[in-house]
């Protein structure tokens, strides 16, 4: 404990013997900073942001609907969409005909935008620019273009079910054309129109023919002998032709339902806080640079004197 005290000692007085010149670096690096921090040399840079919450966004497996926001934000398609609105190209002064354009490009973006989810399940878009006005219109663009990406791949899994879809729909409208081209041959080769009612009838006719002598008894021969041979196959056909009715209008409408969300323009981030440009410069920030300056010199001077003494001693 005594030698720690010793050292502390020494060391505060190497700092009070050489106060003159800490206060010298300290100056010089006061100034130093603040005209490298100054917009001769840095840009200032303003931030705009916005915090938004998923909406319409159907997650995969444990996958949350921000989890799923952040994925969007993070395309290739949604950067491009900003980087061409913007011609960001031009204005980060990155050749667009150089090979490596799309890397550059790619660094400079994420070092200027930046999607995080806060703690609330939303998720909160920034982007810093030299001109408030561009930041926040990058801001609205990333949303926007998001927007557009949700819906495109929201249709490209819609349409792969009203192909599905469609083609069950198509099978079964063969299946009732079929099943009604058979019925209509029965009811003209055979003046079948409803059984159970023709039955009666027929038996009916049948009776007061044989009550009468037999007047008419070939023609009712005729129509039972059609009943016999075609009423079971017509009875059979309008009950399977009604269940396939049935199961062709169900899917009808499920077809009517992806065709109606096919066509839906749904937007999938409800917006709390809107972007809005803000002339508070964000980057650089002075008085840090210029502490961290001044701590560094000073801390540099001071080992440099420890050396010193040390060598001397």
């Amino acid at each position: 404990m005594s030698e720690y005290r010793e050292t502390s000692y020494n060391f505060i007085q190497l700092i009070i013997k050489k106060k003159i010149h800490f206060i010298i670096v300290t100056l010089v690096a006061i100034v130093v900073a603040s005209l490298f921090s100054s917009a001769w040399f840095m840009k200032p840079r303003y931030k705009s942001f916005a915090i938004i919450y998923p909406s319409n966004i159907t997650p995969y497996s444990e996958e949350s609907a921000s989890e799923q926001l952040l994925q969007l934000f993070g395309s290739s398609d949604i950067r491009n969409a900003v980087v061409k609105k913007f011609n960001l190209y031009t204005f980060y002064k990155i050749d667009s005909a150089d090979k490596s354009a799309s890397v550059k490009m790619m660094n400079m973006y994420e070092s200027r935008v930046e999607v995080s989810r806060t703690q609330y399940e939303s998720v909160e878009i920034s982007v810093s620019d030299e001109d408030p006005k561009r930041a926040s219109g990058m801001v609205e663009e990333i949303i926007h273009a998001m927007n557009l990406k949700a819906r495109e791949l929201q249709r490209e899994k819609t349409k792969e079910v009203e192909v599905v879809i469609k083609n069950q729909l198509d099978l079964k409208k063969r299946n009732v054309d079929s099943v009604d081209a058979r019925l209509h041959e029965l009811r003209v080769k055979y003046q079948l129109f409803d059984y159970d009612m023709q039955v009666k009838e027929v038996t009916k006719s049948y009776l007061k023919a044989i009550a009468a002598g037999g007047k008419n008894l070939k023609e009712i021969d005729t129509m039972m002998r059609n009943l016999e041979e075609k009423g079971g196959e017509y009875f059979q056909l309008q009950k399977t032709l009604k269940v396939l009715l049935e199961s062709y209008n169900a899917t009808k409408l499920e077809y009517d339902v992806v065709i109606k969300d096919l066509n839906k323009e749904l937007t999938y981030a409800n917006v709390i806080t809107k972007p809005a440009p803000s002339y508070v410069k964000a980057y650089p920030v002075r008085w840090l640079i210029v502490l961290a300056s001044v701590a560094s010199s000073n801390l540099l001077l001071f080992i440099l004197f420890i050396v010193l003494d040390n060598r001397k001693k």
